[in-house]
């Protein structure tokens, strides 16, 4: 972290701009990135920290992330803004193209090549889990800017990366010059064996349970230098009704697994411990994550309520919290209403997404996509009405209402504004049915749509309803075809 530290502060023109963390699962590296950030955060310094996710790959993240960063800069200097303001008024098909070197050149190196003096103080570009971006040949494009000495970015945006150290990114990155690579699984082992042995000691006391200190070095050794493997350890042995925890330690101890199987064996074994209610928890457990992982954006647990009881199974209608509500070792967000349901660690989604590795507990991606298509609908025709926002006139813009956001969160619930914005991308991901069309031609020729393009306008999102028309006018066009062949 000091090494960090002083690596973001340095002002010498040789210092590379890019500093490269890599290591296997569980060795720290998003835990390091998201203290730097809150960090730099605190320092008025934090230009964005984009994570990817193996998870969300049909967000198509890859090709968001030098608009996401043009954004974020953006932020620190009005200038700056304007001039990307005018960008997209004259050439407005630049919001949606997927060229990401027309991206980077278009949104970061004209824009900032038309600022005059010193922009701000180091800005830092954090980008978390690179080799989760997208398969090799799509991340290709992001490598290819990153590692070219040309690209100019300007002098003051240094970024932090990380990354498993799998093939394509080393051979990309290792060779530049102006890339700093740090490899975490080359920490001196004794440093790696003494932090992991305090924290867990540190925690085993705040939770309040009595082990020995050779039982602490067993749990060191157990842990074999990952610490995503030594907090759930520690989540495992937390107290509870009905917990025995020396009981529990002798399980950890018990249980095969070294190297790469280390995090799967044990969330192996924390979920079993977690869904012994047989078939039906099981079935719950797979219905409440099919939902969280294939969402198009990150969903509260009020969120995914409000969608899951418009599922046209009936067994899929539960509060999602009687499984959430038991995960707090594996997700962020399962005891609050309102916060974004995400992973402590990529590695568990990674883990729900191979079979191989989870067994039973395997997530595929079933029909899910009908079924949030579908819900998003009926969410839309429950929620959408005129005026939705209670506006006492509409001939002033938007910009102008002072308390528009205020009236906006009031009125617009989260599970709303995200059916409006993804009912199509969800439909397109969807095999044709009769009842799915109907719903679909219901709403389309409907005075529903006019309330939708109202909640998309205020809410700035105005943008989507053309790309979400074209989707849902192919998706029937399709299916108009199916129908008469």
């Amino acid at each position: 972290m000091n090494e960090i530290l002083d690596w973001m502060n340095n002002t010498d023109s040789a210092t590379p701009p890019v500093l490269w963390l890599h290591g296997q699962a569980g060795r720290g590296k998003s835990a390091i990135a998201h203290t730097i950030a809150l960090q730099a955060q605190n320092l008025g310094m934090l230009g964005l920290c984009f994570c990817f996710s193996r998870a969300r790959h049909h967000e198509g993240l890859h090709l968001k992330l030098f608009t996401t960063i043009a954004h974020h800069l953006a932020d620190h200097n009005l200038h700056l803004r304007q001039i990307l303001a005018e960008v997209i008024a004259n050439d407005y098909s630049l919001r949606d193209t997927a060229d990401i070197a027309e991206q980077l050149q278009k949104f970061i190196l004209e824009p900032f090549s038309q600022l005059e003096g010193p922009l701000f103080r180091n800005i830092i570009v954090v980008i978390d889990a690179l080799d989760k971006s997208s398969v090799e040949a799509t991340r290709w494009d992001i490598l290819r800017i990153l590692a070219a000495r040309d690209a100019q970015l300007p002098a003051n945006i240094w970024i932090v990366l990380t990354s498993w150290p799998i093939m394509d990114i080393r051979r990309a990155l290792l060779a530049s010059q102006h890339i700093q690579a740090r490899s975490l699984d080359d920490i001196e082992a004794k440093s790696v064996t003494h932090d992991i042995t305090c924290y867990i000691s540190t925690t085993l006391k705040e939770l309040g349970i009595a082990f020995s200190d050779k039982d602490v070095e067993h749990l060191t050794a157990k842990s074999n230098g990952l610490f995503e493997w030594a907090r759930l350890a520690c989540d495992f042995l937390h107290p509870r009704i009905s917990v025995i925890a020396n009981k529990r330690f002798r399980k950890i101890m018990s249980h095969a697994g070294d190297g790469a199987n280390l995090l799967d064996g044990i969330y192996t074994m924390s979920l079993k411990d977690l869904i012994q209610g047989g078939a039906d928890v099981l079935e719950r457990f797979c219905s409440v994550m099919w939902q969280i992982l294939w969402s198009k954006e990150l969903l509260s647990v009020s969120g995914l309520d409000s969608l899951c009881c418009k599922f046209t199974q009936e067994e899929d209608h539960f509060p999602v919290g009687i499984i959430l509500g038991y995960m707090a070792s594996f997700l962020t967000g399962t005891t609050d209403m309102s916060t974004p349901v995400r992973p402590m660690h990529s590695s568990f989604y990674d883990f729900l997404l191979d079979k191989k590795q989870s067994g039973e507990f395997f997530i595929d991606k079933a029909d899910v996509h009908p079924q949030l298509a579908l819900a998003s609908l009926c969410v839309m025709q429950d929620g959408l009405q005129f005026n939705i926002c209670g506006l006492e006139t509409s001939y002033v813009c938007n910009s102008a209402v002072t308390d528009l956001a205020m009236r906006i969160e009031k009125n617009i619930p989260l599970h709303l504004l995200y059916s409006c914005r993804f009912w199509a991308t969800h439909l397109c991901d969807s095999t044709f049915n009769t009842g799915m069309a109907q719903h679909v031609m219901y709403f389309v020729t409907g005075e529903k749509i006019i309330f939708w393009m109202e909640v998309l306008g205020v809410c700035k999102c105005i943008g989507e309803a053309d790309r979400a028309l074209t989707f849902a006018e192919g998706w029937l066009h399709v299916s108009i075809l199916y129908c008469t062949s």
